[in-house]
């Protein structure tokens, strides 16, 4: 008699399944994610805190660093590491 199942009768235990759940692959698709959110906030903060840290006058501003023109370099990184952090951290499930 010819039985089927999940499970492959060649492996030691004999429950080991052949298919994957959708359950495993989504927690390590959300894990994935969520450190790709935390990468975002990664690159975002030391900007962030400079810039704040610069309008207290502790450390030289960007400003004073970048100059006018070259603000738009800290700027976008901030921003693209927001975004990224985003991405990361949206559940559409």
């Amino acid at each position: 008699m010819l039985s089927l199942s999940i499970y492959d009768s060649n492996c030691c235990s004999g429950k080991e399944p052949l298919l994957k759940k959708s359950t495993d692959i989504t927690n390590r698709l959300r894990k994935v994610r969520v450190f790709i959110g935390w990468l975002g906030l990664l690159i975002a903060t030391p900007f962030f805190i400079w810039g704040l840290l610069g309008l207290l006058g502790l450390v030289p501003s960007m400003l004073q660093v970048f100059g006018i023109s070259g603000i738009r370099i800290p700027a976008s990184i901030t921003i693209i590491g927001l975004l990224v952090a985003a991405i990361g951290f949206w559940d559409y499930d």
